[in-house]
């Protein structure tokens, strides 16, 4: 059997031998850590994914209306049917304005009216849809 100041000091020596331990597997952690940080980063995946990837676009989840020889895709059924259910007139001046980036000189043109009914046109055109929006918002 040991005598007491020998098991004393033994597990003196244990203690400090456990604490040496635990403290080098932390420096060890916080050192790999750093070196992972500076070695691995995700901004070079995150790049690529912005620059390389694309959301995959099926014909079959968006709406396709059609003006000018140009088709113009809807996402949202309820703008989809609000502008189904204008006359063809005022569904024409909203997509070539917004889905053919054209300016209201250029719509008249194409359309052969004044600058002044595209404006018109237009107008009543947002009306209409914005009571097809009520309309919906009220229906169940």
């Amino acid at each position: 059997m040991l005598s007491p100041s020998n098991e004393d000091r033994i597990c003196a020596m244990f203690d400090s031998f456990c604490k040496t331990v635990s403290r080098n597997f932390v420096r060890n952690l916080n050192r790999a850590e750093g070196n992972r940080d500076k070695h691995f980063s995700d901004e070079p995946v995150d790049y690529l994914l912005e620059t390389l990837g694309r959301r995959d676009e099926y014909p079959s989840e968006s709406f396709v209306l059609y003006v000018g020889g140009s088709s113009c895709a809807v996402e949202s059924e309820t703008l989809y049917k609000a502008l189904l259910s204008l006359p063809e007139r005022q569904r024409n001046v909203l997509l070539l304005d917004f889905w053919g980036d054209l300016s209201d000189r250029e719509i008249s043109e194409k359309m052969e009216v004044t600058p002044r009914t595209v404006y018109n046109l237009r107008q009543r055109a947002f009306s209409k849809i914005r009571e097809s929006y009520e309309k919906r918002g009220r229906d169940p």
